[in-house]
């Protein structure tokens, strides 16, 4: 109990009160807007036919620099899941493991998307990402279904009243979506009211860190055995240099490196463009309000949550964003 007789419970339950309060808001504003909202008067959208060989597949990914392309199955004229970086970061580990690089892009080039999912289930117990919703679908509803799932993007597909065929209308990810309430949420004040801390945002303790001379392909190892999507690069002193994340390896096959897995961090991150977002970090005590403002301006998908001394103490990815803003 402090010196105004508020005792330990109090504080949990005044602090549970404004998850609370902030989650409504946020839930409210969610409910009142589609998914077709968030659809660009004019933009870019690449799909891929499930006939497509996966070195093809692939290959688009990297040459158009985009973390995953919805696929079409154009037999049954309807969607057939999301091929994810994800997804290369596992075929990388799995082949590196068991064959040589000239043996993976041999058996890689006699598989068709449409067989993707049976190759995933050689190395990993996991689906291909299937999610999608209708854009009429509310934000909330779309909100949900990610967070039911490890994915940070699913489809918007509609279907063709003539033919009843699936058409694929374009890709959601979680960050538009509190991209779009960041800048459009009325009661912003109550964004700066709350820090990390009171709403609990993020994953503590444990961290996986790696320095400068690990090479790449232990770094995927670590993607893969530890379930997660970027890893702090720290020096000697353990304070946060940089960070290797899944799209880092886009970059690697752009520059026709995924031969070469044994070469050391610290190379493959020389290889980003000058305008490479970078690693951005926040504190515990950061208002919701400035760690949105951080996601927008940069466009990074998680930040480092550092101590004092810039040391790594934890991580805030978007999907930790977004499931405290939901009830």
């Amino acid at each position: 109990m402090d010196i105004l007789g508020r005792s330990d419970k109090d504080d949990m339950r005044s602090g549970e009160a404004k998850r609370r309060e902030l989650a409504q808001l946020a839930s409210f504003f969610l409910k009142q807007h589609s998914a077709y909202d968030m659809i660009p008067v004019s933009f870019r959208l690449i799909v891929l036919d499930t006939k497509l060989l996966v070195t093809k597949a692939l290959s688009t990914l990297v040459q158009n620099g985009v973390e995953s392309a919805p696929m079409y199955d154009s037999t049954q004229a309807c969607y057939a899941g999301m091929l994810t970086t994800t997804d290369l970061v596992n075929l990388i580990q799995y082949y590196y493991s068991n064959f040589s690089y000239t043996e993976a892009i041999d058996d890689l080039g006699q598989i068709q998307l449409e067989n993707y999912k049976e190759l995933l289930m050689r190395f990993k117990e996991r689906q291909t990402n299937t999610l999608c919703s209708n854009p009429l679908d509310t934000l909330y509803e779309v909100s949900r279904r990610l967070l039911a799932t490890d994915y940070s993007t699913l489809a918007l597909v509609d279907e063709d009243t003539e033919t009843g065929n699936d058409v694929i209308v374009s890709v959601l990810s979680i960050y538009r979506i509190l991209n779009f309430m960041a800048v459009n949420i009325d009661d912003k004040k109550k964004l700066r009211q709350h820090s990390l801390y009171d709403l609990e945002i993020g994953t503590y303790g444990d961290l996986v860190t790696a320095t400068m001379d690990v090479s790449v392909i232990d770094i995927i190892r670590m993607f893969v055995d530890n379930n997660i999507s970027v890893v702090p690069i720290l020096d000697e002193k353990g304070v946060v240099l940089n960070v290797f994340a899944e799209s880092d390896i886009i970059l690697l096959a752009r520059e026709g490196l995924l031969d070469e897995l044994t070469i050391p961090v610290s190379e493959a991150l020389s290889l980003r463009p000058d305008d490479y977002p970078g690693v951005h970090t926040c504190a515990q005590n950061d208002t919701l309000f400035s760690v949105l403002d951080t996601i927008r301006k940069t466009q990074v998908q998680r930040l480092i949550v550092v101590d004092d001394d810039i040391k790594p103490v934890g991580v805030v990815t978007l999907s930790d964003v977004l499931r405290a803003l939901i009830i």
